[in-house]
Formats: structure tokens, sequence, C-alpha cells
């Protein structure tokens, strides 16, 4: 017996089980979950951008110079730090709008 197959079934068995209890449909709430991540990393897009902007319009770093290692360092944190703002705060709002409106079409 093929493992995809025996897998397919388990998962099968564990939906009209949730169904039967009476709960949201599995497929819904993982829809929910999905579309909650894909909205926080547009928000970390927004986010990122912003933060190359506001780096862009700063003077440099007089004590250390411009490098190409060191504008990959500092591009690398924007770009983490985007991400930890989108996924643990509520940085701009942007990401619980966007849910809030695409929620309606799930």
């Amino acid at each position: 017996m093929d493992i995809n197959i025996v897998n397919q079934n388990l998962a099968d068995a564990k939906l009209s089980k949730i169904k039967k209890q009476g709960k949201e449909p599995a497929e819904k709430v993982l829809k929910e979950k999905e579309l909650k991540k894909a909205c926080e990393g547009f928000e970390a897009i927004i986010v990122n951008t912003m933060l190359k902007s506001m780096r862009g319009s700063s003077p440099g770093d007089a004590l250390f110079g411009e490098s190409n290692g060191m504008n990959i360092y500092k591009s690398m944190y924007d770009q983490y730090l985007a991400e930890e703002i989108s996924r643990k705060y509520q940085s701009t709002g942007l990401k619980e709008f966007l849910y809030q409106q695409l929620k309606k079409s799930l």
C-alpha cells in the first residue's frame, strides 16, 4: 500500500471527525492560517521597504565606512527586523486590515 494513500485516508478521517463534531471545517481553518501568514508576509515587505528607505536617507557610517559586506549585513538585518516586527507586533495595522478584508472572500 502506498504511503500517500495511507496519509490521505488518515487526513480524510480526521477531517470527517472534525466535521462530525460540529466545528468549523478544517479546510477553512487552514485557509485562514495561510491567509494570516500571507498578510504577515506582505506587511513585512512593506516594513522592509520603509526601513530600506530610512536607511538610504541617512548620511552613512563614518566610523566603519561603506563596504559591500556591511551593506549586505544591513540588508539582512533590515529583512529580519521587518519580519519580527510584522510577526510579533501590531506595527502598521496593515496585516490585520488585509486579513479582515480578504477573510470575507474565503
